[in-house]
């Protein structure tokens, strides 16, 4: 089975700006491993930036190459049991806890935020 990878928002928005290593990672990817959260996309989509109409139809584009995950109440469980844990925003515990549940592995570029988390798999993609 092919590994699972859950992108965090800093991660899209690099793509999304253009930045050459952001790219080359998402195309190095192997296809269907890819997987975002719904706060990814009410993150991406509720920028300022998204009000330009050629913006809001890059990001759905590349959404659209990923799988959605949507919060459940399994993943609203663990992320209250992370956030209590180890003392992260909201959206980190749910970043984490939806990584968690899926087994993948959370991309994101901070690492830091997360090393406490000793169940959660993840990696800084440059």
């Amino acid at each position: 089975m092919a590994k699972k990878f859950l992108i965090d928002t800093d991660v899209f928005v690099d793509y999304l700006l253009e930045e050459p290593k952001a790219r080359d990672f998402f195309e190095q990817l192997p296809e269907g491993t890819f997987y975002y959260s719904a706060l990814n996309k009410l993150e991406l989509t509720s920028a300022r930036v998204c009000s330009d109409s050629a913006v809001r139809s890059s990001t759905a584009a590349l959404l659209s190459l990923g799988k959605k995950v949507e919060i459940d109440d399994a993943i609203i469980s663990l992320a209250a049991e992370v956030k209590r844990q180890h003392s992260l925003t909201l959206t980190d515990s749910i970043m984490a806890a939806t990584a968690i549940h899926i087994g993948a592995e959370l991309v994101t570029k901070n690492v830091g935020e997360f090393k406490k988390i000793k169940e959660l798999m993840m990696m800084k993609p440059y």
